[in-house]
């Protein structure tokens, strides 16, 4: 990909982003950190399910402890704002690295286990948690908040782009090396990811201001800001019920497709792809909406989408012909509503945000979306176990549709513009 930047300068409109050299490396290392993510999304529940027999309520376990983290590090918004993010990303993408390392090493060493995979959904998640909130201030003092959804719409796409090839390349490891092995190819992209934000030269102010107040007040004023903030009040609502659905459903949906359907490595790997085709028309979608029906408008069919795509997983069985496209199919409505609700979610709690307090935005609205997610995927994972996972998939769509009408009524309808005229 280092001829991409150089291409894209050569054809792209002046002041294009694509024509900035330091979003183009965070282009690239988001694009090749979610390629080697989605290797991760098939292997590692292949390694919980083939290798360890994972239960649906293990899996459950699994999302809880990739929620975790996301609860547990509410103060480090202020280490954020305090900070140069920059740096943050960088020593987080190498601690995602290093916890995917423990998963074929403990693998050769033959102490592969639960726990262990529990330890590094930690690990990884603790990456997304502090460096990826990070990573996101940093990206808006880069763009501009006049670009935040072109900027956000464009790493979506790249995203879901590199979710399309990656299940194919996720096939073919596992098919050559073993699911436990296939993992190092994730490590290997986040030493690459945290080497191409490392050659960012861009200039990045601190907020030194912030050092003279002791932490628990800053805490403090990140969280009143989203409570006296109608927008952000209202988004705290909608994705704090969206989070526990979406990753449960994102824990059980391979259990389901190697079990139930029974699917194979290959199988799997399409419809990831399918899923990743929706996930690109989706951020395609997201601003092209944005402009037609305004960034909450968007964002609430987004959310009624992915909910129609949970409900259609729900419909396929083992006896069914093609049951692997009609999953796939599934995934690429649920992806495509996922993308165009992210895109316009992000940006827009990032647009009604003051800079010195993006970090304790991002964080508190994490903590607050999050809190209750990790017992939410327990009982979920649960209650796959003793109802099988057919009705739960149904039920999560059911209830996320019924979110999407809901957010219409819960958030203000008066949204400021990201977008440039």
């Amino acid at each position: 990909m280092p001829f991409l930047p150089s291409l894209l300068n050569r054809f792209a409109p002046i002041g294009s982003l694509w024509r900035d050299r330091d979003f183009m490396r965070v282009f690239q290392a988001n694009t090749l950190s979610v390629l080697g993510t989605a290797v991760t999304q098939m292997a590692l529940p292949l390694t919980a399910v083939q290798l360890l027999h994972a239960s649906a309520s293990d899996m459950g376990v699994l999302a809880a402890c990739q929620l975790l983290p996301f609860v547990l590090g509410l103060p480090a918004g202020v280490w954020i704002d305090r900070s140069r993010k920059r740096r943050l990303a960088i020593g987080f993408d190498l601690f995602a690295a290093l916890g995917l390392a423990l998963v074929p090493i403990g693998f050769a060493a033959g102490l592969l286990s639960l726990p262990l995979l529990w330890l590094v959904g930690a690990m990884v998640s603790t990456n997304e948690a502090i460096g990826g909130s990070a990573l996101q201030v940093f990206i808006t003092n880069l763009v501009g908040r006049e670009r935040l959804v072109l900027a956000n719409s464009k790493l979506s796409a790249a995203a879901s782009a590199s979710m399309v090839i990656g299940p194919a390349l996720a096939a073919a490891l596992v098919a050559l090396v073993g699911a436990p092995l296939a993992i190092t190819a994730d490590a290997a992209s986040f030493l690459v990811s945290a080497w191409l934000i490392w050659r960012i030269r861009s200039d990045e102010a601190v907020n030194t201001d912030a050092q003279r107040a002791s932490v628990l007040a800053e805490v403090w004023e990140g969280l009143r800001l989203i409570w006296r903030t109608p927008m952000l009040r209202g988004l705290v609502w909608v994705v704090a019920v969206w989070i526990p659905l979406n990753d449960s459903f994102k824990a059980l949906y391979v259990l389901h497709a190697a079990r139930n359907l029974q699917l194979d490595a290959s199988d799997i790997a399409l419809i990831n792809a399918l899923g990743a085709i929706g996930g690109l028309v989706g951020a395609a979608l997201a601003h092209r909406m944005e402009r037609r029906l305004g960034i909450r408008g968007t964002l609430v069919c987004g959310v009624i989408l992915g909910g129609c795509g949970y409900a259609l997983y729900a419909l396929p069985s083992a006896h069914m012909a093609h049951a692997n496209w009609a999953a796939g199919l599934a995934l690429m409505v649920m992806d495509c509503g996922a993308a165009m609700y992210v895109v316009n979610y992000l940006s827009l709690r990032q647009a009604v945000t003051p800079d010195a307090l993006l970090g304790r935005m991002v964080t508190s609205m994490r903590f607050l979306t999050i809190a209750l997610a990790p017992l939410g995927t327990i009982l979920i994972g649960h209650a796959g176990d003793a109802f099988g996972l057919v009705p739960i998939f149904a039920g999560i769509g059911a209830t996320c549709v019924l979110l999407g009408f809901a957010a219409w009524r819960w958030l203000p309808s008066a949204v400021p513009s990201t977008s440039p005229h």
